[in-house]
């Protein structure tokens, strides 16, 4: 209980709490000159998971499986799972959290494309692309000449989009 209170205490003392809420809201403001270099480190590790995806998609279908078509289960694990995480923490480092985009815009790929990685990743990064860009815009807008930070935007247009994948999903089952 003490050690709960002294880090209160130095939160609040320092400012720490404050910063750390809105760092964990996705915003595009910090996004500055000398703020966004860190992301290049993703670009090499998108082209190591798009070469591989053929293999981590095979993935998907089990160890027995992947084991049978010739393919080193753990080591393929481990590289998919070091590519996503860098990437991941790259770009949240940069721009913060952004709800909903990886679970919404998958899904709707994958519903027109199917699972196959090879196919489905080129579409994934121009519809995340599209709907951030999307979401920035209305951003911005909203409360002009303020912003609203592009996660509470997305979380709102993503949480209706789940929703409604949940409605159709209920009705054809």
């Amino acid at each position: 209980m003490c050690f709960q209170q002294s880090v209160l205490f130095f939160g609040y003392k320092y400012d720490i709490v404050q910063n750390m809420s809105t760092w964990l809201i996705g915003d595009f403001s910090k996004v500055l000159q000398g703020n966004y270099e860190l992301i290049y480190i993703s670009l090499p590790l998108v082209v190591i998971t798009y070469l591989y995806a053929n293999k981590l998609t095979a993935l998907g279908l089990g160890e027995e499986m992947a084991k049978n078509l010739g393919i080193n289960y753990h080591s393929m694990v481990f590289i998919g799972l070091v590519c996503v995480s860098l990437t991941v923490s790259a770009i949240t480092i940069t721009a913060g959290v952004i709800p909903f985009l990886g679970l919404i815009v998958p899904n709707i790929v994958s519903l027109y494309v199917g699972d196959n990685l090879k196919k489905s990743l080129p579409y994934t990064a121009i519809l995340g692309a599209i709907l951030l860009l999307v979401c920035d815009i209305i951003s911005r807008l909203i409360i002009y000449p303020y912003e609203v930070p592009i996660g509470l935007t997305i979380s709102i247009i993503g949480g209706i989009s789940f929703l409604i994948f949940i409605s159709k999903k209920i009705r054809y089952a």
